[in-house]
């Protein structure tokens, strides 16, 4: 091998000048040059190398006809998008916000093109949440007109909802507005899942059957009830390919007058793993309740005006 690296070179040189015009002393030895060449490209040792350079050739060639493999892209979790949580305390962690409002929104004055509302607490400017809801609501709409206003839209037939001192005022809401500055910086919502206390607030994810509950503040000028129960079986789908699932869903809520937290819980689900993203599951049952107090595992979730 040694050999061929250093008299094959010089082999070259030689037949070179077989280009230019060669006195018969420098043509035979071009001759013996090429014969010698010739002779040396034969060997095993040549052969050896000439094929381990075209393979190298090849295998260059397809390399650069693969495209690489495009890295996977990290979808965002729309459930955490400009969302923060206070971890099962009463403090929203990595909240840089200032100090801002808690108000509850009870009518639209299409006058001055506002929500009307009325505070019912604040985050500090360190992100603690103190509630302290006290103020009286001053225009709300019959209890029984909540079988047109129900966004929870799980009872299907309105003639299930049953009440008791039906004409009183009443509203409710699943989350609080977070003003600051008179403008609008967000919602917080309080619950043991991200998902429920979103799901609920989202039309189009009303249905999903992620578990957990939320909670919902209710203000009712005098003592009251909703009863309903409904046994359902039909149709939820949102992308026109049926799904058929039986739901149970049951209000039992007593207000006493003036403020009240209602809970609404997500039970059982339906998986449908092949279906698209807007029909992955649907629920089992919805449980409407009342609660005394903040229940022990109950987290905040405040959500930035640009989602809401």
């Amino acid at each position: 091998m040694k050999l061929l690296k250093t008299t094959l070179p010089m082999l070259l040189i030689l037949i070179g000048f077989s280009t230019f015009g060669q006195t018969p002393e420098q043509q035979k030895l071009i001759a013996k040059a090429e014969h010698m060449r010739d002779s040396i490209m034969n060997t095993p040792e040549m052969k050896a190398i000439m094929k381990q350079a075209d393979e190298m050739k090849k295998k260059q060639k397809t390399s650069e006809k693969v495209s690489p493999i495009p890295k996977a892209i990290k979808r965002e979790d729309k459930y955490w998008d400009n969302t923060l949580s206070s971890n099962n305390t009463n403090k929203l962690t990595n909240w840089n916000n200032k100090a801002a409002d808690l108000v509850f929104n009870y009518a639209y004055d299409s006058r001055n093109d506002k929500l009307n509302n009325v505070k019912v607490g604040i985050i500090k400017a360190d992100g603690t949440i103190e509630l302290h809801p006290t103020t009286k609501v001053p225009d709300l709409k019959p209890l029984n007109n909540f079988k047109n206003s129900n966004l929870f839209f799980d009872i299907h037939n309105p003639d299930a909802y049953q009440y008791t001192n039906e004409t009183t005022g009443f509203k409710l809401n699943s989350y609080l507005m977070v003003y600051q500055n008179e403008q609008k910086i967000g919602i917080l919502t309080i619950g043991n899942s991200v998902k429920v206390t979103r799901n609920l607030l989202t039309p189009g994810d009303l249905y999903f059957g992620d578990e957990g509950y939320i909670l919902s503040w209710v203000y009712v000028e005098n003592d009251c009830a909703i009863k309903a129960t409904e046994n359902w079986k039909g149709d939820l789908s949102n992308t026109g390919t049926p799904l058929l699932v039986e739901t149970n869903v049951v209000y039992d809520l007593n207000f006493k007058a003036g403020w009240n937290l209602v809970k609404t819980e997500v039970i059982g689900t339906y998986h449908f793993p092949n279906a698209p993203e807007e029909d992955r599951s649907r629920y089992k049952k919805h449980k409407h309740t009342m609660v005394n107090a903040m229940p022990s595992d109950a987290t905040y979730y405040f959500r930035a005006a640009a989602n809401y």
